[in-house]
This record gives structure tokens, C-alpha cells and sequence, in this order.
């Protein structure tokens, strides 16, 4: 079971089209992200914007969600030294990522407290 996860939002510039930053997402960001070591599996969330009274809408366009076996295997895939670093392994694909970005964050990493 994973027992961290790690939440990035993104909002993408005005010119780029969600369906052509779903297809670089699925076939090859989150692939590269899914082969770091530790990563258990990752997601694609879309932002909410429907009209559903009640209903908060997202106030990013798209989100990711990490599952990590742990903070420590998080931890030791983006850094290095000690020092956060962007995995080797990824450096190209991530780069190809600000192509689409007009704001890009980390939300923040959060283990698990209790679940039922």
C-alpha cells in the first residue's frame, strides 16, 4: 500500500489545447514518472469546472498524483546529495513539461495518517 503521495497542479498557457497536454501526460510524463524507483503508480486528474451548485471548481486546469511505497522512496528518487534534484532519468521529458505550463506547483507531499 502506498504510504505517501505527492499532488502537483498545473495551469497550462492560453495557446495549448488540454487534449494535446493529456497525450504528452499519458504516454511521456507519467510513464517516466510511473519507472522511478519506488513510485507505485500515478494519476491524471482534471480540473473541475461544471456547474454544479455546491461543487468547488478547481483552480488549476490539471493535477497529478504520485503514490509513493514511502516518504523515504520519494525522498531518495528526487534528490541527490541531499539536495532536491530532478532525476536523471527524466531531466528531457520534465523540461518538455514548462512547454505547457503556464503556472506549475507542487501542492505538497502527504503520508498516510489513518484510513477506514
Amino acid at each position: 500500500m502506498p504510504r505517501f503521495r505527492a499532488i502537483h497542479t498545473i495551469e497550462l498557457k492560453p495557446d495549448i489545447e488540454g487534449e494535446l497536454f493529456e497525450d504528452f501526460m499519458l504516454r511521456e510524463f507519467l510513464p517516466a514518472i510511473r519507472a522511478l524507483p519506488g513510485c507505485l503508480g500515478v494519476e491524471l486528474l482534471k480540473g473541475y469546472q461544471g456547474d454544479l451548485d455546491g461543487v468547488a471548481h478547481a483552480e488549476s486546469d490539471y493535477g497529478w498524483l504520485t503514490l509513493w511505497e514511502s516518504v523515504e522512496a520519494n525522498n531518495a528518487a528526487w534528490s541527490k546529495e541531499g539536495i532536491h534534484h530532478t532525476p536523471d532519468q527524466i531531466q528531457k521529458v520534465n523540461s518538455k513539461l514548462y512547454h505547457y505550463a503556464a503556472n506549475y506547483s507542487l501542492v505538497g507531499g502527504f503520508t498516510i495518517s489513518s484510513t477506514i
